[in-house]
């Protein structure tokens, strides 16, 4: 699904106009962003957990060439699900 339908379904879903919604996904996801990049989290009731993880600069080899390179540090987001959409989305035992 991308984000065109996405907002589509979601504005329906929602009795509202395509035109808000994207501007709410759109300050959510800058909320996130934010946060995310300062190493923070961002909690989401029954839903889960959006949290940056910062990894610090490494020295690797470069395997085409032998050369070794500095690697920047980087802030990778993690999403870790909570327990209400863990269970919601678990497949019924037959």
């Amino acid at each position: 699904m991308d984000n065109k339908s996405f907002i589509s379904m979601l504005a329906r879903r929602l009795d509202r106009d395509s035109a808000t919604v994207a501007k709410l996904t759109e300050g959510l996801s800058t909320i996130i962003k934010e946060q995310c990049s300062a190493e923070g989290r961002v909690a989401i009731p029954g839903f889960g957990t959006f949290a940056g993880i910062k990894h610090d600069e490494t020295v690797t080899n470069d395997l085409s060439t032998g050369k070794r390179m500095l690697l920047p540090p980087s802030i990778d987001v993690v999403f870790i699900p909570g327990s209400r959409l863990k269970k919601n989305l678990e497949a019924p035992s037959k």
